[in-house]
């Protein structure tokens, strides 16, 4: 379940005031929450990457498919997976065959087994590389299967860590008395499961110059309880 943008906003509204802040414009706790969400990608991929694996919310991974003749084993991201940030693995599907999973690779690894007579990918061990390529004034992302067929299609499926949307706190303001209300059309959730919301919240917090003390933590935690146990319900 993802974390409410106006549980969100409600919350770190009390810390704000607890802690005598002054009065923050929604557009500035939007962007500090989506800081707070780049600063949680940015350490759970370092993670992935030191590690190899990746325990975090499975929401976030997405597959999406290639369709690889033998003139396009190079391809855009961009269209496939514009919210592409880091791929986990790879799969071939052959024509009425089973996936078959392969190994994304830097692209000097990926030369480098390309161009070797003892470890060229095949359809049983198949690779792929992802990199930048500037074109005109644009860097492009673009992905390399290996190998690609001589005649006919491979479908190659991308498994990657997915870019959440921004989160979007949109609201009514009644310029008589000052106010503003929630609006739901036109917001944006944050899209990460809540079990992640402390987190999330701490660090959106920290752009706003406020360091959350334990009791404001174990609060936090007790608000996510509450939730689950409704949830559950």
């Amino acid at each position: 379940m993802a974390i409410s943008i106006n549980d969100a906003h409600q919350f770190i509204r009390q810390i704000l005031k607890k802690n005598k802040g002054g009065f923050v414009a929604p557009e500035e706790i939007d962007r500090a929450i989506n800081r707070g969400v780049s600063d949680w990608l940015s350490a759970i991929i370092t993670k992935f990457r030191r590690t190899g694996k990746f325990e975090y919310d499975h929401l976030l991974v997405k597959r999406s498919n290639f369709t690889v003749a033998a003139d396009t084993g190079t391809q855009t991201l961009s269209g496939a997976a514009s919210d592409y940030i880091e791929g986990l693995t790879i799969y071939i599907t052959e024509t009425g065959g089973t996936p078959v999973e392969g190994t994304l690779y830097n692209w000097d690894e990926f030369l480098e087994i390309q161009n070797s007579k003892l470890l060229a990918p095949t359809t049983s061990f198949p690779a792929a590389t992802i990199y930048i390529l500037f074109e005109g004034s644009t860097n492009v992302p673009k992905i390399q299967f290996s190998p690609v067929p001589l005649s006919g299609t491979h479908t190659y499926t991308l498994v990657y860590i997915r870019k959440p949307p921004a989160a979007v706190y949109a609201y009514t303001f009644n310029s008589s008395t000052g106010n503003f209300t929630f609006n739901s059309t036109g917001s944006v959730d944050i899209d990460i499961s809540d079990r992640y919301y402390t987190d999330i919240i701490t660090r959106a917090l920290m752009y706003l110059g406020i360091s959350l003390r334990d009791g404001d933590v174990a609060g936090v935690e007790g608000l996510m309880d509450q939730n689950q146990r409704s949830d559950e319900r």
